[in-house]
């Protein structure tokens, strides 16, 4: 498979935890992969991963089940786990060019599969990953960081800086995913989010849903464009205007 990796990893977190709420009595977690032969997205055969995740928990009602990928849909108190990982999990199966498919039935489980494409490439060497963590030249850390940019090259510049400013990142292509890396209790100290984003939900109405379950985390915002601040209530959230140096961010999210 060709995929985002961070995004990949994140997506099989939110199922097992998913998984893990839905037997509150504990049960066995199932996952399971193989390669498959399926109908790619023009309806011609194409050759796929099959990846499933399976529990023998309480299962989900139909009504309950037609809203799952709603991406402010919950059956969770706040608080107690968002549910908002399977909209991430749709999302990248999506922008991954795969698909995902949800068989539940009250009383007997879930099952949620994945089918992403598959790589015909050779499989790479892992190279060491060993190292130190990025720090500031003073030593400090930061915590860690919520990145949401759907540019990869701006995602991956950003990234850097945030590095250089003393933080770990995790990145969010999308609102979705953003969401779902913040669901079950997940724990982040800044959130840095594009206003601009593709889909339904832009970058302000992102950050007013993370306000509204976790009041106390810092969130900055950055566009290139003022009119997209038209919205905004005043200095509801921080506000960092594209292009912005190194310094400039630090200031925003309150480094001095």
């Amino acid at each position: 498979m060709e995929i985002d990796a961070g995004e990949f990893e994140l997506a099989i977190l939110n199922l097992c935890v998913n998984a893990r709420d839905a037997m509150p009595r504990g049960g066995p977690i199932t996952l399971a992969a193989r390669n498959v032969k399926a109908a790619g997205a023009d309806g011609t055969p194409a050759d796929f991963v099959r990846l499933s995740v399976s529990d023998v928990g309480c299962g989900m009602p139909p009504e309950v089940l037609a809203r799952v990928l709603e991406p402010f849909f919950t059956t969770k108190d706040v608080g107690k786990g968002s549910g908002l990982g399977l909209p991430q999990v749709y999302g990248f199966a999506q922008q991954s060019g795969g698909q995902l498919t949800i068989e539940s039935a009250v009383g007997k489980g879930t099952v949620v599969t994945l089918l992403l494409p598959r790589s015909l490439r050779e499989p790479v060497a892992a190279t060491d990953a060993r190292g130190e963590s990025p720090v500031r030249s003073d030593g400090a850390r930061r915590g860690l960081a919520l990145l949401v940019e759907d540019d990869a090259e701006v995602a991956a510049l950003t990234h850097e800086l945030l590095n250089h400013l003393g933080f770990d990142v995790v990145h969010a292509a999308s609102p979705e995913a953003a969401l779902g890396a913040l669901a079950n209790a997940r724990h982040v100290d800044v959130v840095f989010s594009d206003i601009m984003m593709p889909g339904g939900i832009s970058g302000l109405e992102l950050a007013r849903e993370i306000r509204r379950r976790q009041p106390g985390l810092t969130i900055v915002l950055t566009t290139g464009y003022s009119e997209a601040v038209a919205d905004m209530d005043g200095a509801e959230f921080g506000l960092l205007l594209k292009p912005y140096s190194i310094e400039s961010l630090a200031r925003a999210l309150g480094i001095t």
